[in-house]
Order: C-alpha cells, then structure tokens, then sequence
C-alpha cells in the first residue's frame, strides 16, 4: 500500500521520543526511570494458575507479572519491581492470602522474569509481543478521505521499532515539503531492532553434538533472517 505523497500529510511538531530496548546486559541504564507503583500492579490469579511451566514460552510475560499494560515501556526497574511484588503476594511457601498460587504457577511468574529482566531477552519478547497491533490498513477510498485518522495511529504504533529515537509522526497540512521529504526518507530506510528469536523452533540445548548444534543454529538463523524480511516488507507497505 502507498499512502498520498502530499506535503501536508507530516507533522514537524509531532516528532516523539520512544525508551528503546537497546542497552546491553541487565543493568539499569542511567535514564531509565521506574515508572510502576504497587498499584499499577494487577495479580491475575485465575490467569496464572491456569498456566503450565511446560507452556511457559506461550504465555503472556506481562500479563504474569502483573504489568499487562507497560510491556513493552517497562523499564528493567519495572519489571524487577513487579517480580518482588508478585514473590511477596504470590509464592507457594511465603504467601498466606488468596493470591498464593501452587509451584507450577509460581514457576510461571519466575520464567516470565527471567525473560524479561534482562535487555537481549526483553527485546526477544517484545518483538513479538502477541499483543501488538500489526495490521497495515488498505489504501481504500475511505482510508484515503480519513488519512489522518486511519493512518496516524499505525505510524504511532510502529515508531515504538525505531532504533533512531527521533521519528517523525503524522502531521498537518502546513508541513513544509523538506519535512515531509525527510518522513518519506526516514519510513523508507526505516531501522528496526525488532528480532525473532523467540519464535526460534529448533532448541539447540537439546542437540547430542556440536555439528547438530551448528546445524540448528543455522535452520533458526534462516528462519529469523525469514521473519525479518517479511517485517519490512510490512514497514514499506506503511508508506
């Protein structure tokens, strides 16, 4: 889908800053603040004790600890804080309220921690997160006449993918044609840290040997460099 090429469709004054999953190991970087307060946390008992470890990778991380709207703005400060609330409220042994959950569940909270505190597996996640709207609205008459509504929103949307923190947002009419030549730029060679190694299906810790290791390590490599292609064929279609 290619959207109007009209100048006034882009907005300088609507370019937006996102906190990107980006910085290495899982230390807190220096500004990334926490933004989470024990009541923003919301236990979902039914949710967890629903769960089995087994099936741990099909669950929603967030959703387990409690922080079902943050995903993927959490900060590392976050996530660690949420995981303590969870212990307190929620373990087989130390809690005594209706929110103690059995050693499976419980084993549910501590793998979607273990995911999500630290940066590389925190990055893995999200860019999956099944949460995430990926749809790309047709080019149709009506999308046309309402662009600014249609459109806004999925620009908004998959900003959040951008590695560059500045990026330019849907505008106005009075948008200058440098601006808008510099959006048709940035969304084109858009730069994404999204990555798919989450969905890898071949589980290399399970291989008798090296050279079987090597080769599933290959089989998961083809299939991300796959689903990364297929990402910005989605990306181009934005624009």
């Amino acid at each position: 889908a290619v959207v109007s090429t009209q100048s006034g469709h882009y907005g300088r004054d609507q370019c937006s800053r996102y906190n990107l999953v980006g910085q290495e190991g899982d230390v807190d970087s220096e500004d990334e603040k926490e933004q989470l307060s024990e009541s923003d946390i919301v236990i979902d008992v039914k949710y967890i004790k629903s769960l089995e470890a087994k099936d741990w990778k099909e669950q929603d991380h967030y959703r387990v600890l409690g922080i079902p709207n943050l995903r993927v703005k959490a900060s590392t400060k976050d996530v660690k804080k949420a995981y303590k609330y969870m212990v307190l409220k929620c373990h087989p042994d130390k809690s005594q309220g209706n929110t103690k959950v059995d050693e499976e569940a419980f084993t549910c909270i501590q793998k979607a921690y273990e995911q999500l505190c630290v940066i590389d597996g925190k990055r893995a996640y999200d860019s999956i997160d099944p949460n995430f709207d990926n749809e790309v609205p047709n080019v149709t008459e009506h999308n046309k006449q309402n662009f600014y509504k249609v459109f806004g929103p999925v620009i908004e949307r998959n900003a959040q993918w951008s590695i560059n923190k500045n990026v330019p947002m849907l505008g106005s009419d009075s948008d200058e044609i440098d601006y808008v030549n510099d959006f048709y730029n940035f969304w084109y060679d858009f730069k994404s840290w999204r990555e798919y190694s989450y969905l890898d299906e071949e589980e290399r810790d399970k291989a008798d040997c090296k050279e079987e290791r090597r080769y599933l390590d290959k089989l998961n490599k083809q299939e991300r460099v796959r689903r990364k292609k297929e990402e910005m064929t989605r990306m181009r279609q934005i624009v």
